[in-house]
């Protein structure tokens, strides 16, 4: 897609896009997003438009946009089909791995006309993702189980940009193989894997790095399967949820943050 001038008046649909609109120097032209787009600091300004999961459209069209952005599987295709009919322009993202993500704010800083903040900062975010690589190669492999959800029980596979994130690091998804992006799993599935280490996002969490996890509520249930290296080794880890889970720039916090978890699941084994 292409605009005629710059967009001036923009909506975002997805957290992780309102990240990336502000570092690709666009926040000032936002004028609408969907709740939970609470970072940077900015962001809690502008006005909400709903969720990924309902869109007021009424307020959307006082707000009288000119271009939205929209993450291709986070949004409710519905709502998105809904927004289509009053015919503002808009542009899909999905990054499926890390190093897509610095050609998606080089696009939004064309559709901005920020193009040269858009471009430090790709360039900025393609040195950190070269120097962890650079880092982690040649670790020794570590079996990963990361837990979305616990009830019902998910993860995800090999497709999905979390799973990117842990190759990085050195880590192999035990579930990595499966057909779904996002497989719902058995208990005894998990046991029979036997992961060196289990991860799963903490809510919200933007700071704090990872953090062992042996008394968190979603994990708990693993502690009675005592055989179970993960369990064995102690190596049970909350991550920061913003940070990983948003596919944006600061995936890369994330990314620290579970290659530290897997360091210490290497140093225990």
């Amino acid at each position: 897609m292409t605009l005629k001038a710059p967009a001036q008046r923009v909506l975002s649909l997805a957290p992780s896009l309102t990240e990336m609109l502000f570092e690709a120097g666009g926040g000032d032209k936002l004028v609408g997003a969907v709740e939970y787009s609470d970072f940077p600091p900015p962001a809690l300004k502008v006005p909400r438009i709903g969720s990924n999961q309902k869109l007021d459209l009424e307020r959307i069209a006082t707000l009288k946009p000119d271009l939205v952005l929209v993450w291709f599987h986070g949004n409710a295709q519905r709502e998105v089909e809904r927004l289509r009919a009053l015919s503002i322009p808009m542009v899909y993202f999905e990054p499926h791995g890390i190093a897509d993500i610095p050609g998606v704010l080089e696009r939004i800083g064309q559709l901005m006309g920020s193009e040269r903040v858009a471009s430090a900062a790709a360039t900025k975010f393609r040195a950190r993702h070269a120097t962890l690589q650079k880092e982690y190669a040649g670790r020794t492999p570590v079996r990963v189980f990361y837990q979305i959800a616990q009830k019902p029980l998910l993860t995800i596979n090999d497709q999905q940009i979390i799973s990117d994130v842990i190759r990085l690091c050195g880590g192999v998804n035990v579930f990595g193989k499966e057909s779904s992006l996002v497989p719902q799993l058995s208990t005894e599935s998990v046991v029979a894997a036997n992961p060196d280490v289990i991860l799963t996002a903490r809510m919200g969490g933007s700071g704090e790095g990872a953090v062992r996890a042996m008394d968190e509520a979603s994990l708990a249930g693993w502690l009675k399967f005592g055989s179970l290296t993960a369990v064995k080794n102690k190596q049970l880890w909350l991550i920061p949820g913003d940070q990983i889970s948003r596919h944006g720039p600061r995936i890369l916090d994330g990314a620290q943050a579970i290659c530290m978890a897997l360091d210490e699941a290497r140093k225990a084994k």
